[in-house]
């Protein structure tokens, strides 16, 4: 009678793995306990990696562009030169382009109005007349920054900056100072804190050039909205042959993509990041190794009785590939609660947009069943060269 695919796979079934694994309670836990950490940090920095690039491109997600003009020097999303403002109107040569916003960035001291202390802030200054931006609550208030002075502030900035909103609920307006200079806050917008930026501030581009007590005729961002139903990519294309080498055009989507791989390349977070993940798979490699190995030679008689009467090496491999499976999912499992209860206090205390996702647990999952595997297989190398004689 021909066997089953199951009898085939497991031929003394399931159970020996098992009763392997659980014979020595106290191994047994310290295997799930490396595996679980592995799983946690792994998770943990991947969550960290995708909070990042949330953070970093959520001002760029709320510009109601289709395409992004910068300067060669731009870095990223507040560092970098600018460019004149002539070269904005000059995108309207172009039959396709329905409205061109500047955006001037930079960074101003911030006084606290309840405290007095003073921290560095992030400013985006524009003309009000225009709409740069999708965002209904910028879009609701932005006409009160006309008003010479008069700045937005980013409610959901740190708490570094005051109680801004308990402030506003109180009176109205909120003084304080930017730079040495008044500044009248009379509405809140929600645009969130960068790992360049504790907080933010919307101002019109008058009150910026007032406070920095110059005209600068150059904007660091230039934001073209193309009329309905037209091609984003033959717009580019068009405007790149038309604007000489002191002008980068991108798509809105493309600029996203250099903000992320900014952060993840060029600054030392992408490989921290990485670098963590591999201490990670590394420390649970080796702890489910020193576990199966340890496994293999406390068992090595019966082993090699089982291989003296006709078991094969395809036998004990699938032994202990049981036993790296059932090892990497019970790992896992916690190691994703630990993770989910990382990511809450990371949101709450820090602020960062962490959570779990569908495609990181699969990764994850599957980076620790390699692992598990991986150990497992090199645990049996003794066992697979040994012979039986000698065993004995």
């Amino acid at each position: 009678m021909s066997k089953s695919l199951f009898e085939r796979i497991f031929p003394l079934g399931i159970p020996l793995a098992w009763l392997q694994l659980t014979s020595e309670r106290k191994r047994f836990f310290v295997a799930i306990a490396g595996i679980t950490f592995a799983v946690t940090m792994m998770l943990f920095q991947m969550g960290l990696q995708g909070a990042l690039f949330r953070q970093v491109v959520a001002p760029i997600l709320l510009l109601d562009g289709d395409v992004i003009l910068v300067s060669p020097n731009y870095e990223y999303f507040g560092i970098g030169r600018g460019f004149s403002e002539v070269r904005l109107h000059q995108a309207y040569s172009l039959a396709d382009v329905q409205d061109v916003s500047g955006l001037k960035l930079g960074g101003m001291s911030f006084k606290n109005p309840q405290t007095g202390q003073e921290r560095d802030i992030f400013v985006i200054a524009f003309d009000p007349s225009k709409n740069p931006f999708l965002s209904k609550d910028i879009l609701a208030q932005q006409h009160l920054i006309k008003k010479t002075d008069t700045v937005l502030f980013d409610g959901l900035s740190r708490d570094q900056y005051g109680d801004i909103k308990g402030l506003l609920s109180e009176a109205n307006p909120v003084v304080t100072e930017l730079s040495g200079s008044r500044a009248n806050i009379e509405g809140l917008i929600d645009i969130g804190a960068t790992f360049a930026a504790d907080g933010n501030i919307l101002m019109s581009l008058e009150t910026f050039r007032k406070i920095y007590g110059a005209d600068q005729s150059e904007v660091n961002v230039g934001v073209i909205k193309l009329k309905p139903n037209s091609d984003i990519n033959a717009a580019v294309k068009s405007l790149r042959e038309f604007y000489p080498s002191d002008i980068i055009v991108m798509s809105k989507k493309d600029f996203i993509q250099s903000e992320k791989d900014y952060w993840a390349v060029r600054t030392p977070i992408g490989f921290v990041i990485g670098a963590s993940m591999a201490v990670a798979i590394f420390v649970g490699a080796v702890i489910v190794y020193q576990i199966l190995y340890t496994d293999v030679n406390d068992h090595l008689p019966e082993y090699a009785t089982l291989k003296a009467i006709g078991f094969d090496d395809k036998f004990f491999i699938s032994i202990i590939l049981q036993e790296s499976f059932i090892l990497s999912i019970l790992g896992f499992i916690p190691g994703v609660i630990f993770a989910s209860i990382l990511y809450y206090l990371t949101r709450t205390v820090a602020h960062m947009p962490t959570y779990l996702s569908i495609s990181n647990l699969a990764i994850v999952l599957l980076l620790s069943l390699v692992m598990c595997i991986t150990a497992g297989m090199l645990a049996t190398r003794k066992l697979r060269y040994a012979n039986p004689a000698d065993i004995f």
